[in-house]
């Protein structure tokens, strides 16, 4: 059962395309000039064949024709002298006149056995390419959770361990120092031993927010290391700026007050850190970083607890240094995004110096270029108040208003400059939605 379009009634063959295409199943037949065709197939109309007799037309219009129809089938019926201008043009098919019934009723049948052929293939790809797609989305989904502590929702030792590894060996190609915290909770078993192993999950979950928000540098993560054990890790950090993380980690968790009845040095729950800073280079193993801020950390316990342990002194930041990081709302983002979020912003920064360049060279295009590759590859990552601010600066770009670029790529700067992410999965729902952060 199927529609046919028959083009050019006059055509002396008429009543014999008719009866085949009766005879192959079509239960609506519609005959019209060429120009009338194109008007239906403008207007909306959808036969699954058309027929087309050469004989009162000419070649380009069967071009014309063929090209309206698109994925529409178009048998012609042309002299033999004409057939390889016809299939040239794009017809499907061709029949050779004068028309005999019973082969125009067989090219009629392989035209349509090859579009449902085509169709049903077309609907298997998509199904595949749908599933591919699921697929891909439910690895991404198993990869980000494998990254993750389903506890605390920061990232795994596995996934920390990781990072700090790829933070290793760029810090040895920049020349850059490394820095570790290493925190222990102070007293937790017994915490978990007067309130509960529930109650104990409730405050791994409250310090664990705690000390995340602390870390004000997209670049700076913080890991379950394992039970009551915590790592952050903080590149191109030396130990003086360590020790000033691992200081405001405590502080933070001894202000979030706590009660620990059972605790042997204070009331409220609180932390142990030891902290260390290397200058990785080819003769030095990660282990040794690690072993450091370990071997700090244990000091500080024997010292009391509740405390900081290093090699370096407390250097308090000023208040103008602290009040940068508070002009933007804090990002929270997956872990899984942070071996790819610094890098992002990095180039971002990058892009937006060379556009403030441009813009004094007066040079329109390396304007528009840089602005439209960071704003696919923050697209890429769905960061979109990032890629906001890049949309804003290519529109004065676009516009030839020098002030209003100038003033986009700054305040681009200062985003990716000073804008905290923090990397903690929040619920798994959002995460199994694929749902990116929003920077």
């Amino acid at each position: 059962m199927f529609k046919a379009l028959i083009v050019d009634h006059e055509s002396a063959s008429s009543r014999t395309v008719c009866d085949a295409l009766a005879d192959a199943g079509c239960v609506d037949i519609e005959t019209a000039s060429c120009e009338q065709a194109l008007a239906l197939l403008h207007g909306g109309a959808d036969p699954d064949i058309a027929v087309f007799a050469l004989s009162a037309s000419r070649i380009d219009d069967v071009q014309r024709f063929t090209r309206a129809a698109r994925e529409l089938p178009v048998l012609v019926l042309c002299d033999e002298r004409h057939m390889d201008s016809v299939l040239l043009a794009g017809a499907a098919e061709c029949v050779t006149t004068p028309v005999r019934s019973r082969e125009l009723l067989a090219r009629i049948r392989g035209v349509l056995r090859h579009r449902a052929d085509s169709r049903d293939r077309a609907h298997r790809e998509r199904r595949m390419s749908d599933a591919i797609v699921a697929l891909e989305r439910e690895k991404e989904d198993l990869e980000r959770r494998a990254c993750v502590d389903s506890l605390t929702g920061v990232a795994n030792r596995r996934h920390a361990l990781s990072l700090l590894e790829s933070e290793w060996r760029r810090s040895i190609r920049d020349h850059h120092p490394l820095g570790v915290v290493m925190i222990d909770l102070d007293c937790f078993h017994t915490f978990n031993e007067q309130y509960g192993h529930l109650g104990g999950d409730d405050c791994l979950r409250l310090v664990c927010e705690a000390m995340v928000n602390c870390l004000r540098r997209p670049s700076d993560l913080l890991g379950r290391y394992g039970g009551e054990e915590f790592i952050a890790v903080l590149p191109d950090t030396d130990a003086v700026g360590a020790n000033i993380v691992a200081e405001r980690l405590r502080a933070s968790v001894e202000a979030l007050a706590i009660p620990h009845a059972a605790s042997s040095c204070a009331h409220v729950v609180t932390i142990t850190a030891g902290f260390a800073s290397l200058r990785p280079g080819p003769d030095l193993g990660m282990d040794r970083l690690i072993a450091a801020a370990d071997g700090a950390l244990l000091r500080a316990k024997t010292h009391g607890r509740n405390r900081v342990g290093g090699d370096a002194p407390l250097v308090r930041p000023s208040r103008v240094s602290a009040q940068r990081w508070q002009r933007f709302e804090p990002v929270h983002a997956d872990p899984w995004f942070a071996d790819r979020i610094p890098r992002c912003l990095s180039e971002a920064h990058a892009g937006a110096r060379s556009i403030v360049q441009a813009l004094r060279a007066n040079e329109p295009g390396s304007i528009l270029e840089t602005a439209n590759r960071l704003r696919s590859a923050v697209h890429a990552l769905g960061l979109s108040s990032l890629e906001a601010l890049v949309v804003d600066l290519e529109r004065a770009a676009r516009a030839s208003e020098l002030t209003a670029a100038r003033e986009a790529a700054d305040a681009l700067i200062q985003y990716v400059t000073h804008v905290q992410v923090i990397y903690r999965r929040v619920n798994d729902t959002a995460a199994a939605g694929g749902a990116a952060p929003s920077l």
